[in-house]
C-alpha cells in the first residue's frame, strides 16, 4: 500500500506507521489522565442529565449557524455601506460648517453694524427735529410776510 491504491490490503510496512497499544500506553503515562474509551464516555454520560453530542447532533446545529453567519455577513455589509455613506455626509456637513464659519458675522461685526445703525438713526432724528424747526420758522416768516402790508399801513398811519 505504499502506492496510493486503496483497493489493496495494508502491508506490515504500512501498519508500522501507526501507533500500537503499547505506544498509546507509553503516551498515556505522560498525561495526568488516561485516554477515554467509548466505554469510559458511556459511563460518564450516565452521570449527566444530557447525553454527549454526536456528529449528527453537531451537523444539525451547524446548518442554522451557517444561515445566521450568512445573515450577519449580509447585515455587516449593509452596515458598512451605511457607515460609508454617513461618513461622506459628515464630511460634507463639516465642509459646510467650515464655509459658514468663514462667512458668518461675529458678535463684533453685528455690534459694529448696530452701532452704525444707531448713529444713523440718531442723525436722522436730529435732522427731523431741525426740519420741523425750519418748518415752524418758515410758517412764522410766511405769516409775517402776509401781514407785512398791514403792518406797513399801520406804521404809515401813525406818522
Amino acid at each position: 500500500m505504499n502506492n496510493t491504491n486503496k483497493s489493496e490490503p495494508a502491508t506490515k510496512a504500512d501498519l508500522e506507521k501507526f501507533a500500537t497499544k503499547d505506544d498509546l500506553k507509553k503516551m498515556e503515562a505522560n498525561f495526568e489522565t488516561k485516554f477515554a474509551t467509548k466505554d469510559d464516555l458511556k459511563k460518564m454520560e450516565a452521570n449527566f442529565e444530557t447525553k454527549f453530542a454526536t456528529k449528527d447532533d453537531l451537523k444539525s446545529e451547524i446548518e442554522p449557524l451557517k444561515k445566521d453567519i450568512a445573515e450577519l455577513k449580509f447585515n455587516f455589509t449593509r452596515l458598512e455601506k451605511a457607515v460609508g455613506n454617513n461618513t461622506i455626509e459628515i464630511l460634507n456637513i463639516k465642509t459646510d460648517i467650515r464655509d459658514i464659519k468663514e462667512t458668518m458675522s461675529t458678535k463684533d461685526d453685528i455690534n459694529r453694524i448696530m452701532n452704525a445703525i444707531d448713529a444713523f438713526a440718531g442723525e436722522a432724528k436730529n435732522y427731523r427735529i431741525k426740519d420741523a424747526d425750519r418748518g415752524h420758522v418758515l410758517m412764522e416768516h410766511h405769516d409775517k410776510l402776509e401781514n407785512h402790508e398791514n403792518r406797513i399801513s399801520a406804521v404809515e398811519a401813525r406818522k
